[in-house]
């Protein structure tokens, strides 16, 4: 069996595969095409595609392929900044329980008349992300085959990503829960029992529309929350892999490791020390403000869950860049992710997570025309930090700059900040 070196992806990163199964080969005889199937990378390891399960995210570590199987992956030949990578991510993760259109997708080769609905087919989901991001891989983003993303001109192939898996890693993979299909599973009981009060809900977005717009369904939603295990999935990676969130854990069992098995572990968790988690402080805070303007117990829930899985990011995230310092201390100084005050990518994330502070930055920037002011109050000098403890002090707020009254003024307030290196 082989696997795509996931290591190699990056966030964006295209995946298109030839299956030997009957459909993979009909799809290719219809695009007179060498592939069958397109993914995208949303996160290292993870990965979203649109099948007839519907879109779902899955963990690109266990998809393994038969010796007959093909598959490639794809970058744009120019590099994107990180806010317009993290565009098309938000949109891709965005759709996820949509269901699959089987009629769309034959359109896309048998012609015709080519309306648009909500549903999405693999392609149509891969090119869609890029173009929510202004990107055009194709002349039609709504219908095009995986063969046009093949043939996009905008893309490049990325040599050697094929290696072999080791059939005890394998046996090792098959004898342990897997936490995405688990998730999966849970958010299909939910969109079920929403799609028994409302046939038109496609994903997760649609039924929070869904407990706004109609409370009378709220505790049909929540009690289906409940019941899928959707809020309790976090407590299987915490009980399976205890030394991720914990340095004392880490120190402990770190012999019983290879070294260079934890420090890749390490540098990969700290590469992506922000980007990675973001989406729980988006949506932590997106639960936040509709319960502010409409209380539902589905949304109580959800903030419930949220508040947690912030913590939980930022522990890991903080467990493994502790543990480099300790060993390896000029890996953080070269792969740990940086996220600079009033850069683009600042901006994108403010916006999503503190809109008040994004706003407040904005005005005082353009009142002292420097981007080296303060981010509260606008006074200069500042200098750059970032926030040890944002899951509690501001979620998903990954640095501020500050001038040193401001600054005193958080640490009183026991916020934790470090210079950012």
């Amino acid at each position: 069996m082989r696997r795509i070196k996931f290591q190699l992806l990056k966030p964006g990163d295209i995946i298109l595969t030839a299956s030997a199964s009957k459909t993979g080969k009909a799809i290719r005889l219809s695009t007179r095409g060498s592939v069958s199937h397109a993914m995208i990378c949303v996160q290292q390891g993870s990965i979203i595609d649109s099948t007839s399960d519907g879109v779902q995210a899955r963990n690109l570590q266990r998809e393994l392929f038969e010796d007959d199987e093909e598959f490639f992956a794809f970058r744009l030949k120019q590099e994107l900044p990180a806010h317009k990578v993290a565009q098309i991510v938000d949109f891709a993760r965005s759709k996820i329980g949509t269901r699959y259109s089987k009629a769309e997708a034959a359109r896309t080769v048998l012609g015709g008349p080519k309306p648009r609905g909500r549903r999405e087919f693999c392609s149509r989901l891969v090119a869609r992300a890029y173009q929510s991001a202004g990107i055009q891989l194709v002349p039609d983003h709504d219908y095009c085959s995986p063969e046009d993303l093949h043939n996009s001109p905008l893309l490049i192939e990325l040599p050697d990503i094929s290696e072999l898996v080791d059939p005890d890693e394998i046996a090792w993979m098959e004898g342990r829960p897997n936490p995405i299909d688990m998730t999966r599973d849970a958010q299909n009981f939910v969109l079920d029992a929403a799609r028994r009060l409302d046939a038109s809900v496609e994903n997760l977005q649609d039924i929070d529309q869904l407990v706004r717009k109609h409370p009378e369904h709220d505790g049909a939603i929540a009690q289906a929350y409940r019941e899928s295990g959707y809020l309790d999935v976090w407590k299987h990676e915490l009980q399976t892999n205890p030394w991720r969130y914990d340095l004392k854990e880490m120190r402990r069992m770190q012999h019983s490791f290879d070294p260079e098995t934890l420090r890749t572990y390490c540098i990969n968790t700290i590469k992506e020390a922000y980007s990675g988690g973001i989406r729980y402080a988006v949506n932590l805070v997106y639960y936040q403000q509709g319960q502010a303007a409409a209380p539902r117990d589905t949304t109580n829930l959800l903030i419930n869950l949220y508040e947690i899985l912030v913590q939980n990011d930022q522990d890991r995230r903080e467990v493994a860049r502790a543990w480099l310092l300790e060993h390896y201390p000029d890996d953080v100084q070269q792969h740990m992710e940086r996220v600079e005050p009033h850069s683009d990518l600042w901006f994108s994330i403010v916006d999503r997570v503190e809109p008040k502070l994004g706003a407040l930055a904005r005005i005082a920037i353009q009142s002292e025309q420097s981007l080296e002011i303060c981010s509260s109050c606008g006074d200069g000098p500042a200098g750059d930090y970032r926030i040890v403890n944002s899951a509690s002090a501001m979620p998903g707020v990954p640095s501020l700059r500050l001038c040193d009254d401001c600054r005193a003024i958080r640490l009183s307030f026991g916020e934790i900040l470090e210079p950012l290196d």
